[in-house]
């Protein structure tokens, strides 16, 4: 995925006229098929490859979700979505691993996000998201 990241001003759009918006952070099996869908269900979808574009990309777009790798490169998922939650306390973070495991399940919940894998499937990546 490239990123995607030319957000509009949030504060510029009407409160009835904002589209949700979220950030694909990394690179999914499944993410231009679950782009794709949200783009249908009328989401904005910004796509960032990289651990500091999360972070630009969430304070630029100021997004509803962010869908974000498990690992990825310096940074990890749960550190990130950590750092994510601490300054938008109301972002919804969905963490996506290889393998759910009870351990991998109780961290996701510590730094405030849920917990998804690929094999999951489109449906349930989707409805995680929204």
């Amino acid at each position: 995925m490239h990123s995607n990241c030319n957000a509009r001003n949030a504060a510029t759009l009407s409160p009835k006229r904002a589209a949700r918006r979220v950030v694909l952070a990394g690179r999914f099996r499944l993410g231009a098929r679950v782009a794709d869908q949200l783009r249908k269900l009328g989401w904005e979808v910004f796509t960032v490859t990289t651990d500091h574009d999360v972070h630009a990309a969430a304070a630029e777009t100021d997004p509803h979700a962010v869908l974000l790798q498990e690992v990825a490169g310096d940074e990890s998922g749960y550190l990130a979505c950590a750092k994510l939650r601490i300054t938008q306390p109301n972002l919804k973070v969905v963490l996506v691993g290889a393998e759910r495991t009870p351990r991998q399940e109780r961290f996701a919940e510590f730094v405030g996000a849920s917990f998804a894998t690929e094999t999951d499937g489109l449906t349930e990546l989707l409805a995680a998201v929204v």
